[in-house]
């Protein structure tokens, strides 16, 4: 599948220095620099109303079972209340829009974890059978698809902090060279944003923008709770955030090195790439108390895939690791104030 000509390409093969790297990740990252991108000024209205649901199907022998009898647990609604969405910490996740060449234009989920870093799906992000990256996307923070959007406005209670262009984004080599395979080690991509200007200001970040951002923690996505967000399409049309809360997980294979666990949840598409937090909220003094108890929001994986049937009400997650960190490294190195 070709790319368009805005799109610049280039393979990253070495290690990013600076990081301890297991052997099992040779070639940490593949990397994409977008020269030249229609970014927000393509998405209009009807363009984000009309892009199709991202989504991965996992197949297996429990594909066919009926409501909640795979028995991880959870709870799940949309945020309450409503406004909550431009609250921390909520409203450092938001909906990311995309457009796969020659294929049509997409929807996913997306959330800041650094000053102009964001973290979605590598499927939001790359594809990995064609080696080749998507194009057009655009992060829009504390996003609400019900609310009003004025023509031609730059915020507007659907938008309430903008919508931000790309400048840089890179996948796991893992999620290329194993050609998307589930469960996967590597669904995780991050995005770089550009700088924008608001009411003639000085450029800001989306971060500074926004107010908020999560923590991006690896190692420890396993034997822990998970406050998952996302805007699934099988609620409120993909236009509002959902919140699902679950403790209950397995592992998503048994094979050597497994990195993909799965949680109890009934959001679809449109929930790919959205934050898995670990120590979700915001209280007014304490830390949390738990055992993994040094980091408040902190994002230890996010949405990768379903099941084919959605009475199994699972998802899947890739946990960032060792080669998460060494993408995280190489994004935050590819501009000053980045990270």
């Amino acid at each position: 599948m070709s790319l368009k000509a805005s799109l610049i390409i280039a393979a990253i093969s070495t290690a990013v220095s600076g990081i301890a790297v297991a052997d099992e990740f040779p070639s940490m990252e593949i990397t994409g620099v977008v020269a030249q991108s229609a970014g927000p000024g393509y998405w209009t209205a009807d363009r984000r109303k009309a892009a199709k649901e991202r989504v991965l199907f996992r197949d297996s022998e429990i594909s066919a079972q009926v409501a909640g009898s795979s028995n991880l647990d959870f709870s799940r609604s949309r945020i309450t209340p409503r406004s909550a969405n431009t609250a921390n910490p909520y409203k450092a996740a938001g909906k990311l829009f995309f457009t796969e060449p020659g294929v049509g234009d997409f929807q996913c989920s997306a959330s800041i974890i650094k000053n102009r870093v964001i973290v979605t799906a590598a499927h939001c992000v790359f594809d990995p059978v064609a080696k080749s990256f998507f194009t057009n996307w655009v992060f829009i923070p504390a996003f609400d698809g019900g609310l009003s959007n004025p023509a031609g406005s730059q915020t507007s209670p659907q938008m309430p902090f903008g919508a931000w262009a790309a400048r840089f984004v890179t996948v796991s080599a893992t999620w290329s060279n194993t050609g998307g395979a589930l469960p996967n080690n590597g669904d995780f991509g991050l995005i770089v944003l550009q700088d924008q200007s608001f009411a003639g200001a000085a450029p800001v970040s989306v971060k500074t923008k926004v107010g908020a951002s999560f923590t991006a923690v690896t190692n420890n996505l396993a034997n822990t709770h998970v406050t998952i967000l996302g805007y699934p399409c099988n609620f409120n049309s993909c236009n509002i955030m959902q919140r699902d809360d679950s403790s209950d997980h397995r592992v998503g294979s048994t094979a050597a090195g497994n990195n993909a666990f799965e949680y109890g949840s009934d959001m679809t598409g449109g929930s790919s790439g959205g934050p898995w937090i670990q120590n979700f909220g915001d209280p007014a003094s304490d830390a949390p108390t738990g055992t993994r108890n040094l980091t408040r929001n902190a994002v230890v994986g996010v949405t990768s895939y379903g099941f084919l049937d959605p009475n199994v009400r699972v998802l899947g997650a890739s946990g960032f690791n060792a080669e998460f960190a060494a993408m995280l490294n190489a994004a935050c190195a590819n501009a000053t104030g980045n990270c």
